[in-house]
C-alpha cells in the first residue's frame, strides 16, 4: 500500500505559532472547552452565567462568551474554566463539545482592520449592532464564526480547515505590511 501521507501538509504546532508584523499580530488562543448549543440556547447561558449570546459587530471582552451562530444555536468558549455540559444544561438543549474540532485565531493590532477587510465583504469597521446577526461568515473562503475583541477579532474555524487559514494568514500579513 502507498504512503499517502506525503501529500499532506504536516499539522502546524498550534500553541507555539504566531505571526507578527507591524502593526499586526496574531496568535492561536488557547480555550479550555468550546461548546456548540442547539435549542432554547437563552436558558443554557443564563444557567451557565455568560449573558447573551453576541454578533460579531458585539465586542467580547471576557474569556467566557458566546456566539450566536442562528435562532436555535451557540457557540460557547469557556476561555478561563473548564466546563460540565451536564451540569449546566437545560431542558430542550443539546450540547456538544467541540473543543478538539476548533482553533481559534487571534488577529489584532492598528493593521488587523485592514486584514479582515482583505478577507471578507463583511463590513468590520462599523459597530452599528445588529439585532440577532450571526457570527458565522465566509472569511477568506473558509466559513467561521467571528468575534470583536476590544483590539481586534477572533477567528473561531474548524481544525481541519485551520492550516489553510493559517497560509492565508501568512500570505496576507505580509501583503498588509509592506
Amino acid at each position: 500500500m502507498h504512503d499517502r501521507a506525503q501529500f499532506w501538509s504536516p499539522v502546524p504546532d498550534w500553541p507555539h505559532l504566531l505571526l507578527r508584523a507591524p502593526g499586526i499580530a496574531i496568535v492561536v488562543v488557547n480555550a479550555m472547552s468550546m461548546w456548540l448549543v442547539s435549542g432554547p440556547a437563552q436558558k443554557f447561558l443564563a444557567r451557565y452565567g455568560t449573558g447573551e449570546a453576541v454578533g460579531p459587530r458585539q465586542t467580547c471582552s471576557v474569556d467566557d462568551y458566546a456566539l450566536r451562530l442562528a435562532p436555535d444555536r451557540v457557540l460557547l468558549v469557556a476561555g478561563t474554566q473548564a466546563m460540565d455540559a451536564a451540569a449546566v444544561a437545560a431542558p430542550g438543549c443539546a450540547i456538544t463539545d467541540v473543543s478538539d474540532g476548533m482553533l481559534i485565531f487571534e488577529v489584532r493590532g492598528d493593521a488587523a482592520a485592514e486584514l479582515m477587510a482583505q478577507g471578507s465583504e463583511y463590513a468590520f469597521h462599523t459597530k452599528t449592532v445588529l439585532p440577532l446577526e450571526s457570527a458565522l461568515m465566509q472569511f477568506a473562503g473558509f466559513r467561521l464564526a467571528v468575534s470583536r475583541r476590544t483590539d481586534g477579532w477572533r477567528l473561531h474555524i474548524e481544525r481541519p480547515w485551520a492550516p489553510a487559514l493559517w497560509r492565508w494568514l501568512q500570505a496576507h500579513v505580509e501583503e498588509t505590511t509592506l
